[in-house]
């Protein structure tokens, strides 16, 4: 989602339940306007980005690879409790331990698999903001966070979304600037990799310089003795 050069919308967990999903359930849908409603099982994981929302006050970039929904919450019957996940091509199936947020959601991490029953999995997930909060004039709805993996991200170690130990930041100066950057894990292997052959290309320079050192050192104890 965008606005504008440089902006991205991207909100905490916190800032997703504690400001725009409860903002939501109140009611106040004018102060939430940046992101839209949408049922989610209505449409397939890829054509949901497509989606057009005029009334969204910032607009979508197709360069984005996250997306955001206000989603009604579904059920399998009228005397179920059980969240409906299938759509017209697959399902969502759950793939973690529900998180705690603050004490006002629990959080689910779902991927989408396309078929029935023991169905092919892809490379979307998304996570489901679930309140827990409750408000005497909330409206029943869920928060849906929408993204795609890229296609070798499976071969790279993967953590919950939201843990601190996800990402990693590293903080520099230049110019009297704090630049404030997060490497994902498949950034810093690749930086690692380009370390080490530099470490490699130096140690062998090193060595051939050590050796012709060490020769003339003793070519000139010689020239002593």
């Amino acid at each position: 989602m965008d606005s504008g050069i440089g902006y991205r919308f991207h909100p905490t967990d916190e800032e997703l339940v504690n400001h725009y999903l409860r903002l939501k359930m109140l009611g106040y849908d004018h102060e939430v306007q940046e992101i839209p409603d949408v049922n989610v099982l209505d449409f397939e994981p890829w054509d949901l980005p497509h989606i057009e929302h005029p009334e969204v006050v910032i607009s979508y970039n197709p360069n984005d690879q996250v997306w955001y929904f206000f989603c009604p919450r579904k059920y399998r019957n009228s005397n179920s409790h059980k969240a409906k996940r299938t759509t017209n091509a697959g399902y969502w199936k759950v793939t973690s331990k529900d998180r705690k947020i603050n004490e006002n959601c629990i959080k689910k991490n779902l991927v989408f698999y396309q078929g029935r029953h023991k169905g092919e999995k892809t490379n979307w997930i998304m996570h489901e903001y679930n309140p827990t909060f409750n408000f005497p004039t909330q409206r029943d709805f869920v928060l849906c966070k929408l993204k795609k993996k890229p296609d070798d991200s499976d071969d790279m170690p993967t953590l919950a979304e939201g843990d601190q130990s996800s990402t990693v930041v590293a903080s520099a100066s230049a110019s009297g600037n704090n630049i404030t950057e997060t490497l994902s894990y498949k950034h810093i292997w690749n930086h690692l990799m380009a370390s080490m052959k530099r470490i490699s290309i130096l140690t062998t320079h090193c060595s051939g310089r050590l050796t012709i050192i060490i020769k003339n050192l003793h070519m000139y104890l010689e020239g002593r003795c």
